[in-house]
C-alpha cells in the first residue's frame, strides 16, 4: 500500500517521538526535539498534532495496534482453544517485551495522569476482553471447555486478563524476562485446568 505524503510525515513523527519518549521520557522530550529528529520545523508537527500529549497518545495507539494485531494473528493461527489461549498470552508478552521501555513509560504516565489517558486503557482492555471472549466461546462450542463456563462469560474474560496483567506488571517492573515463556505457559495451564474441569467456575 502506497502512503500519501501526509501519512509518511505522520509516520516519521511517531517513529521519532517513540524513540525519544523511550530514551528521555515524555516530560523531558519537547516538540522541538521531535522536529529536529526528523529535520523539520515545529510548525510541521503542529500541522499534524496539537501537542506533545497528542503525539504520545498516537504513539501508544500505534503500539497498541501492533500488540493486538500480532496476538490476534497468533490466535487465528492456533487450532484448539487451549492453543489459542496460550498463543494469546505468549505472543502478547513477547511483543510487549520488545517495547519494554515504552511499556513501563506508558504505565507510569497513566498512573500519574489517569484522566488524560484513561480512554486508551479502556479501549485496549475492551478489545482484549473481546478477544478472550471469542476464545472461550470457541472452547465451549467445540466442547473443549466446560459448558457451564457460558454462565460466567460476563466475568471470566476479565478474570483471565486481570490474572495475566498481574504477571505482566511483575515481569516488566522487575525485568524478570528469563524463562518468561515457560512461566506464562504454566499460568495458562492452571487457567486451562479450571476451564476444562469446571473447578474455577462457580455453580
Amino acid at each position: 500500500m502506497v502512503l500519501t505524503r501526509d501519512e509518511v510525515i505522520k509516520e516519521e513523527i511517531l517513529t521519532a517521538a517513540q524513540k525519544l519518549f523511550q530514551q528521555f521520557g515524555i516530560r523531558k522530550t519537547t516538540m522541538e526535539d521531535i522536529a529536529k529528529n526528523i529535520c523539520k520545523g515545529k510548525s510541521t508537527l503542529y500541522y499534524y498534532y496539537c501537542s506533545k500529549e497528542e503525539i504520545f497518545d498516537a504513539v501508544v495507539h500505534k503500539e497498541m495496534e501492533e500488540v493486538l494485531g500480532k496476538t490476534r494473528q497468533a490466535v487465528d493461527n492456533a487450532a484448539s482453544a487451549e492453543e489459542k489461549l496460550k498463543a494469546y498470552s505468549v505472543t502478547k508478552i513477547q511483543t510487549l517485551r520488545r517495547m519494554s521501555n515504552l511499556y513501563e513509560m506508558v504505565r507510569l504516565e497513566m498512573l500519574e495522569n489517569p484522566p488524560c489517558h484513561h480512554y486508551l486503557h479502556n479501549e485496549y482492555e475492551e478489545r482484549e476482553i473481546n478477544l478472550i471472549t471469542q476464545i472461550l466461546q470457541f472452547g465451549i462450542d467445540s466442547g473443549q471447555f466446560h459448558e457451564r463456563l457460558f454462565q460466567q462469560m460476563d466475568i471470566m474474560p476479565f478474570i483471565i486478563i486481570s490474572s495475566l496483567k498481574g504477571f505482566e506488571f511483575n515481569l516488566f517492573s522487575k525485568k524478570r524476562f528469563s524463562g518468561v515463556e515457560n512461566r506464562i505457559e504454566a499460568i495458562v495451564d492452571l487457567l486451562l485446568k479450571g476451564l476444562k474441569n469446571n473447578t474455577c467456575i462457580p455453580a
